[in-house]
């Protein structure tokens, strides 16, 4: 279908877990350009986000620690979860760094403001380039994560002589409840995680398999990896990138895709 075929954008689908999705909601609302029709914001978490029995592999962690270590949060919840576990003021290491300015945020609110964060972009590129000239041979890294991801960035700092200990504090995993959901072309979906990728795919795999179905709905995507990974897991409609996963951001693309259909109606 080409993209003059495709309808005006009628609701938009956040997808971030439980409790996450106020930000974007309100850049969503505060960024609609003038006259423009409003679609429906729907709230349809992809992830569930479940702390670790005892704190996960942090308990370990800590005990290794030391003054001289740097350590890395990768997200918000990230943050929340490990200081659930230990309130941060009172960890070994002295320098912290943040994936994104949301993962700052959230460190600065639990009293330990990050040492190290990107403004380039908000993704591990982004803190990479941000530690570009921070000495890092024989310097351990702990990464504070969920179960999987952020191997580039372990791999990039290994490169430069760091020793990267990912550190799991958190599971993410598809929610148990699976309402009906906007499916097709006069919808978008705004997915800012690669994992949310493979349970939307899940979801589409337990539709009833009508057309347009939910592998036709539009997906926003940060970065180009994910649109990558999205083609691979059969998603079928556009697949547009924001360049971010920040809610100003995220917000922006979605009203520029927004406009654009508003003005180019489909043909019959």
């Amino acid at each position: 279908m080409a993209d003059r075929d495709l309808p005006p954008i009628r609701e938009v689908v956040l997808t971030r877990p439980a409790g996450s999705n106020a930000g974007l909601r309100e850049a969503l609302v505060a960024a609609r350009p003038a006259g423009m029709p409003e679609p429906a914001l729907v709230t349809q978490p992809l992830l569930a986000i479940q702390p670790l029995c005892n704190g996960g592999e942090l308990p370990d962690a800590l005990a290794a620690m030391d003054c001289g270590d740097l350590v890395v949060f990768v997200s918000p919840r990230a943050v929340e979860v490990a200081d659930a576990v230990r309130s941060l003021v009172d960890w070994p290491a002295r320098e912290f760094a943040a994936v994104g300015a949301a993962t700052g945020r959230a460190l600065a609110h639990v009293g330990r403001p990050a040492t190290f964060l990107p403004d380039s972009s908000e993704d591990s590129e982004g803190l990479l380039e941000c530690l570009r000239g921070v000495p890092m041979s024989g310097r351990r890294v702990w990464i504070i994560r969920g179960e999987t991801g952020r191997e580039l960035l372990a791999d990039s700092l290994a490169a430069r002589g760091a020793e990267p200990r990912f550190v799991a504090v958190y599971r993410r995993e598809c929610p148990a409840s699976k309402p009906p959901v906007p499916v097709g072309p006069a919808c978008l979906w705004i997915i800012t995680a690669p994992q949310a990728l493979d349970c939307f795919a899940q979801l589409a795999g337990e539709t009833d398999g009508s057309e347009p179905g939910l592998l036709d709905s539009n997906l926003l995507v940060i970065n180009e990896r994910a649109r990558e990974r999205a083609r691979a897991l059969g998603i079928r409609g556009p697949i547009l990138l924001a360049g971010g996963p920040g809610a100003e951001t995220l917000a922006r693309a979605a009203w520029e895709l927004i406009a654009e259909r508003q003005s180019s109606p489909p043909r019959h």
